[in-house]
């Protein structure tokens, strides 16, 4: 029953062991009537949730429209002389070109690598929490706010209005008749591995801001209702530090030629962890790591750019040579012919160097991308000849 119903999941990030731990977490966490999870009452629905939150967050920053600008109108060819600006509506600059790649790299894989890694740590702190209640050190009241549901007051615009943000990625909270709330605990979920000390200073920032009150679901607390334990339970998660693998080898495909194949995925070769480091402070390493959870982010990232290819090309003449795709198929493409270009254009080494790595990890999937400095070609991929030198 459960692989049947990861099914949605998996198709999302590729990863059928991954997909079966999400929907354990999610499950783990409706069981509960006392933790307030965004989206449908349902593993999909939640799910299906946390995918459109990212989505959002990159439809609407900055360079959101910098990105579809990239699958519709490129950068400019390699024998294109500098471009150092644009209409901002067609063609990319040079500049902007350097800006699309740090936004894909630094922003859309870290965005779904966060929403995996916040929505895999539910099964975990709920674990602990239980055990907290079992020996007196929370009471059996205590309810759990994830994600989108807690939002934090941040300083009003210029015109003086009210504005919220994204809060803390989970809060242990007492409710305190008639009107208040008692934070008992807050949880800070990491995608990649951080330092104790820096996951507390965020901690600490997020309580500084409920002195200025915090949104739970759609009930606002200003300030003076909101309370903090003396003794407030602190919840650092971070994954886990194992490598994926990079075997794979050649086989014969369908028609004759020779294609790449990898190993399915499996599970992790660790469990979840959960270890007191202080009187307040429990640290939660999570099965799965960070180069895992990547993975699954870069075949997220896949996707979307599926969807606004789809966005794009529907309705629309296809390039020369992409009459046989699918819109989808020509979203997926016209960001790897970007990035094959890109490294032509004047970027900085920085960016350069992460055009590179994208295209490589589009091109030929992350276990061989991730680490091969140089750009990888076919011809670099003599069959029998094992993975390439970085």
């Amino acid at each position: 029953m459960q692989q049947h119903r990861s099914r949605k999941i998996r198709a999302a990030i590729s990863n059928f062991p991954l997909a079966g731990d999400l929907w354990r977490s999610i499950s783990t966490a409706l069981e509960s009537p006392r933790v307030h999870l965004a989206g449908r009452p349902t593993v999909d629905g939640v799910f299906t949730r946390s995918l459109n939150a990212a989505v959002r967050d990159i439809r609407e920053h900055p360079r959101g429209k910098l990105f579809r600008r990239l699958i519709e109108h490129g950068p400019h060819l390699p024998d294109d002389p500098e471009a150092p600006d644009s209409d901002g509506e067609t063609v990319l600059s040079d500049p902007e070109c350097g800006q699309a790649v740090e936004f894909i790299y630094s922003h859309m894989v870290n965005r779904f690598k966060g929403e995996l890694a916040e929505l895999l740590a539910l099964e975990p702190c709920l674990e602990l929490l239980r055990h907290l209640r079992q020996v007196k050190r929370e009471p059996t009241g205590t309810e759990v706010y994830w994600g989108d549901t807690i939002q934090e007051r941040l300083l009003p615009d210029r015109a003086g209005k009210e504005r919220w943000g994204k809060g803390a990625d989970g809060l242990l909270v007492e409710p305190r008749p008639p009107c208040g709330v008692h934070v008992r605990g807050v949880v800070e979920v990491k995608s990649m591995r951080r330092s104790t000390r820096r996951v507390l200073g965020q901690i600490g920032h997020h309580v500084e801001r409920l002195g200025g009150g915090v949104r739970l679901g759609d009930t606002r607390y200003p300030g003076q209702e909101v309370s903090l334990s003396r003794n407030l339970v602190k919840i650092a998660v971070v994954p886990s530090t194992w490598r994926l693998s990079r075997e794979w080898h050649w086989d014969k495909g369908d028609h004759g030629g020779n294609v790449m194949v990898f190993p399915e995925p499996s599970g992790p070769p660790v469990d979840t962890s959960i270890d007191q480091l202080g009187p307040d402070l429990w640290k939660i390493t999570l099965a799965w790591s960070q180069e895992a959870l990547e993975q699954a982010a870069y075949e997220m990232t896949f996707g979307y750019m599926a969807q606004v290819g789809e966005h794009v090309y529907t309705g629309k003449p296809l390039p020369k040579g992409w009459e046989d795709f699918t819109p989808a198929e020509a979203g997926r493409n016209a960001v790897k012919a970007a990035l094959y270009y890109m490294p032509l254009r004047p970027l900085s080494p920085r960016q350069e160097r992460l055009a590179v790595r994208l295209y490589n990890v589009y091109g030929f999937g992350y276990p061989l991308g991730v680490d091969t400095r140089g750009m990888l070609w076919p011809s670099d991929l003599v069959p029998g000849a094992g993975d390439p030198s970085p």
